[in-house]
């Protein structure tokens, strides 16, 4: 299974996405950027397991705004 690496910015918009996911029976896991850049915010990501963009799609209509996506 493939994982999206989800850049939200701040520690409260990767809460609110932990959240988001986690109620829609995604399991997903805050992470911190190494070294991110000023258009990262605060450098928060979201990791979680998906095959398709399903999870992107669910934080957008829940109004989290993504910084940047990197499939891993």
């Amino acid at each position: 299974m493939n994982s999206l690496y989800i850049k939200v910015g701040s520690v409260t918009n990767a809460q609110r996405a932990q959240r988001l996911l986690r109620s829609k029976g995604y399991r997903a896991q805050i992470k911190r950027i190494e070294n991110p850049s000023p258009s990262d915010g605060c450098g928060y990501a979201v990791l979680v397991k998906a095959n398709d963009d399903a999870p992107l799609e669910i934080l957008s209509s829940g109004g989290i705004e993504i910084k940047g996506v990197e499939k891993r």
